[in-house]
């Protein structure tokens, strides 16, 4: 899988953690700067003690590819301690701005455009101050076990068993007391309550608008996911007709169309073709009045495929934002929504190209011009060779129909349970 890809699907899966943790609550970031409240810096800490240790059993299996970057005290100072200031006056840092702005925050789409104007500032001063500046103090690329002469198994090992160790002693005990007096129904109607995904109790007040808050994010999560369901339900659809069009002769795939399969056409057929009369024009159908060509069927198939994949990842992303806000505001329905991402993620993971990227091996629900030029052309008559075409073409879309159907069965449950 190509970089970019993989980016763009971490990228989506930290912001996505971002948003549940809690750490995009601007309020958040100030508590912590004022160290009055240590959630996002406990937040921080384990994303960190987390990717350290995963780093290095990467690296013990030759899977990492570490890229360690100058140590240059001067510039690391200087901007730090700007971008102090950014988190202090804003409250979003860079990586919790885009996610809080992706989930429609105007702050936080402000201070994106703002961190974009500081980039491209930061492009224009580069050569003639941030270039000297880095002279200073450069001790270059260094590591703790470079440094001490040690095995990096002695420093990765010890910090992450006292960082994990710290974070255990020190996290709070009180929502777990008042949890056990709601069950008890010893809470009164003056008292607080804790919030799940939060060390500290809220008050009864203040639960209220958070759960009115939750429901309407549910609402708006709703119409997304029906939206969505829409999008994949008629692209699927487009997926099946162009291959039934190619398959049943309705459409004649034409010569110059730029696939990677070889026609071979025997001899008979050829002096055939040459001494023929004019060519006879290709077999095209006729849709509200226009010729719809092979052509112009290839680009329905990879514009449904790139919508397919997109969409499956945004409905997934639906579900599991869901399954947020149902927790977080006790809206109920977690059977129903748990059922509706396990599916989604499956839905996903089937719809990829998997033939892409490893051959014939695997093979997506989604399928390219040349992938079914190449079956379509493909000797076939036998029996077998029927079935394995009919189930790679047919089968396999069937099967990602059903699942979304019922996916979105039981999200309509869900929204049923929490909308009543």
């Amino acid at each position: 899988m190509s970089t970019p890809i993989v980016g763009l699907i971490m990228g989506v899966i930290f912001g996505a953690s971002l948003v549940l943790t809690g750490l995009t609550d601007p309020d958040k970031i100030i508590g912590a700067l004022r160290l009055k409240d240590f959630y996002a810096i406990r937040t921080v800490a384990v994303f960190l003690l987390v990717g350290m240790f995963g780093t290095w059993i990467l690296d013990l299996f030759g899977a990492a590819n570490f890229n360690i970057q100058p140590a240059v005290i001067l510039p690391v100072l200087i901007g730090g301690a700007l971008l102090g200031t950014g988190l202090g006056l804003t409250g979003f840092s860079p990586a919790t701005g885009l996610a809080s702005a992706a989930s429609g925050r105007i702050d936080a789409l402000i201070t994106v455009i703002g961190m974009i104007f500081g980039a491209h500032v930061y492009i224009l001063i580069y050569p003639s101050i941030v270039v000297p500046l880095e002279r200073i103090l450069n001790f270059g690329s260094l590591t703790l076990p470079q440094i001490t002469g040690a095995s990096a198994v002695s420093w990765v090992v010890p910090i992450f068993a006292v960082g994990s160790l710290a974070l255990l002693i020190t996290r709070s005990r009180q929502p777990r007391d008042d949890e056990q007096r709601i069950r008890a129904g010893d809470l009164g109607m003056n008292e607080e309550f804790p919030d799940p995904l939060s060390p500290k109790p809220i008050p009864r007040e203040k639960g209220l608008y958070l759960k009115s808050d939750c429901l309407k994010a549910a609402y708006v999560f709703c119409q997304w996911k029906n939206l969505l369901f829409m999008v994949m339900l008629l692209c699927l659809l487009l997926h099946q007709v162009s291959f039934w069009l190619v398959s049943t002769g309705q459409i004649e795939i034409t010569e110059n169309t730029n696939t990677e399969t070889a026609v071979v056409l025997d001899a008979a057929n050829i002096q055939a073709d040459q001494t023929a009369a004019p060519a006879e024009e290709s077999r095209n159908l006729m849709l509200f009045g226009f010729d719809v060509t092979f052509e112009h069927l290839t680009s329905v198939v990879r514009l449904t495929n790139i919508i397919l994949v997109f969409t499956s990842v945004l409905y997934a992303l639906i579900m599991y934002f869901g399954l947020g806000v149902s927790f977080k505001g006790g809206l109920g329905g977690l059977g129903h929504i748990c059922g509706a991402l396990y599916l989604s993620l499956i839905i996903l993971v089937l719809l990829l190209p998997w033939q892409n990227f490893f051959g014939s091996i695997t093979m997506g629900a989604t399928f390219t011009p040349n992938e079914l030029v190449s079956w379509c052309t493909a000797d076939i008559s036998d029996t077998l060779g029927m079935v394995l075409f009919y189930l790679r073409f047919t089968g396999y879309w069937a099967l990602v129909l059903l699942l979304l159907l019922l996916a979105q069965l039981r999200s309509y449950r869900w929204a049923k349970v929490i909308l009543q």
